[in-house]
């Protein structure tokens, strides 16, 4: 695979990466403001009354299809008889996720910075044959071309998800994430 079709592929990657954290991003927020709604419910003070009634706004905003399902099932709090693991069932998962999708887009800033760099090189090796035709230096026959197309230039650097490490951790995650879930 050339790296200017591996730039594409990890661009496309990288975009889907970042969609999927913003996502996540949204139901963590969402987490934190279902807990605060609970937890300031019922009390007295006037700041976590404000408090409750902001998150109840913002939950009485948001209910619609898709968001709607999504209130539904987070949890409301843990109370003292819950088992104290919910919360990490409720967290890990995403944050497993973000783990791997931010592997995604350090993937595509890798490949990215080696093209700029390539293509660097090439843009000083045009500018030093100019210098050396203008000092008199001719190096080259002058029928030899000092085209040069990156688009053909192999990529020798493997993506994070085709070494052993990466597919273990790949593994791994998933394993995780479904004993989380509660999957057998």
């Amino acid at each position: 695979m050339t790296i200017k079709e591996n730039l594409k592929k990890t661009k496309r990657n990288a975009t889907i990466a970042r969609i999927v954290i913003f996502v996540i991003m949204i139901y963590l927020l969402m987490i934190v403001v279902k807990g605060f709604y609970f937890v300031t419910e019922g009390e007295n003070i006037s700041i976590l009354l404000k408090l409750n009634e902001i998150m109840k706004w913002i939950i009485e905003s948001t209910y619609f299809p898709p968001f709607s399902f999504v209130w539904d099932k987070i949890p409301s709090m843990l109370s003292d008889s819950e088992n104290p693991f919910l919360l990490y069932k409720i967290i890990i998962p995403p944050v497993v996720v973000m783990f791997i999708c931010s592997l995604y887009i350090n993937d595509h800033r890798r490949v990215k910075d080696t093209f700029r760099r390539l293509k660097n090189t090439v843009k000083e090796e045009k500018e030093l044959h100019s210098l050396r035709k203008e000092a008199g230096i001719h190096t080259v026959s002058k029928s030899a071309t000092v085209d040069i197309n990156i688009n053909n230039v192999e990529n020798s650097d493997v993506s994070w998800h085709n070494t052993w490490w990466g597919r273990i951790v790949i593994g791994l995650s998933i394993a995780l994430i479904a004993v989380i879930v509660g999957i057998k």
